[in-house]
């Protein structure tokens, strides 16, 4: 079953975190991106995971990008 997708405005409301920053990470390989044509999207597994690795390290600091 396919998961439904989340555009990057979508992804950085569920994270909140701005949408340059949600670019950032993917540029950064952080956040693996879906890209059909020319649209951006990530998969809800792929935001439960930054979330659970945010769980898991509490401790882990951000690397400076906007939050």
């Amino acid at each position: 079953m396919i998961e439904p997708l989340e555009s990057i405005e979508s992804t950085a409301k569920s994270l909140a975190l701005s949408p340059w920053t949600v670019r950032a990470y993917i540029k950064k390989g952080k956040i693996k991106p879906v890209r059909i044509g020319r649209r951006v999207l990530i998969e809800q597994a792929e935001i439960r995971r930054i979330v659970e690795e945010g769980r898991s390290d509490p401790t882990a600091q951000t690397d400076g990008a906007e939050e």
